[in-house]
């Protein structure tokens, strides 16, 4: 007879569950067995929502575009006043130039809802780059987030899904670049939720007291490699090296030109 703990599983619980154990622990440490240790359960218990690992793995996926997906729909409801009770043709629809004008909005909030979400949970990232939008709870978390605009006014097109899909693989590597650990320094690597790369770097004379160690770390390699260059070559890059010096590389403003830069290129 299954436990009391066991009968109370739901799929909800089990999927935040399984999202927190790879927030503390990373990927590699979820198992069907791990989890069930951390709910106090056997892993049998999970095989009415979940069969194996692999599905499990798709839930979290599904647990990332819930919480991107959320945070999108309340950024947007209180911005134009989209709403899911509105009654169909409520809104106007709008002429082509405004609805354009409008997706590319709606396509920028979205972008850096996901970039936010997966700065959240940085363990996740390589797990979402390599599953695409594909099971039908996904898809139906779609459907409802374009369902919901398409309420307001907003025509989605198959034109509005390859945008998606296009700016999601762009926000998705993006954001692996500021937050996963380099392959093969360590098995046991983990991100940590604010282990993005750092906004500015300060300056290489006086680095602050207790600054992030990849602030530091990207101070000195840049010192480093300013060293080992021919002394004409330096001289040459001087402008470059004393620009990333002074703090004007910022990963915050680089995604925002590369995300405008899909965006008026559609």
């Amino acid at each position: 007879m299954a436990s009391s703990k066991s009968r109370a599983l739901t799929r909800d619980i089990i999927l935040s569950a399984a999202l927190e154990l790879v927030d503390d622990a990373g990927l590699s440490a979820l198992s069907l067995r791990s989890l069930g240790k951390r709910l106090g359960v056997s892993q049998a218990a999970f095989y009415r929502h979940f069969p194996d690992k692999a599905a499990l793995l798709e839930g979290i996926c599904e647990q990332l575009w819930r919480l991107t997906y959320d945070r999108f729909l309340a950024l947007v409801q209180g911005a134009d006043g989209v709403h899911d009770d509105a009654a169909p043709g409520a809104s106007a629809t709008a002429s082509a130039p405004d609805q354009a004008l409008q997706a590319q909005e709606y396509i920028r909030q979205y972008a850096n809802c996901l970039r936010a979400t997966l700065q959240d949970h940085p363990n996740t990232v390589i797990l979402l780059m390599t599953h695409p939008i594909s099971t039908p709870e996904q898809l139906s978390l779609l459907a409802g987030v374009l369902a919901s605009l398409a309420r307001s006014g907003f025509t989605p097109t198959t034109d509005t899904l390859a945008l998606i899909t296009s700016v999601s693989v762009y926000t998705t590597g993006f954001v692996a670049a500021e937050v996963v650990p380099p392959a093969g320094t360590s098995d046991d690597a983990v991100a940590k939720p604010g282990s993005a790369a750092p906004a500015a770097a300060p300056t290489p004379a006086a680095p602050s007291e207790g600054a992030d160690d990849a602030v530091v770390a990207g101070t000195e390699d840049l010192m480093a490699v300013s060293a080992m260059l021919d002394p004409a070559d330096a001289a040459a890059l001087q402008p470059l090296i004393g620009e990333v010096l002074a703090g004007k590389w910022d990963f915050s403003a680089q995604f925002e030109r590369g995300l405008e830069a899909i965006l008026r290129g559609w």
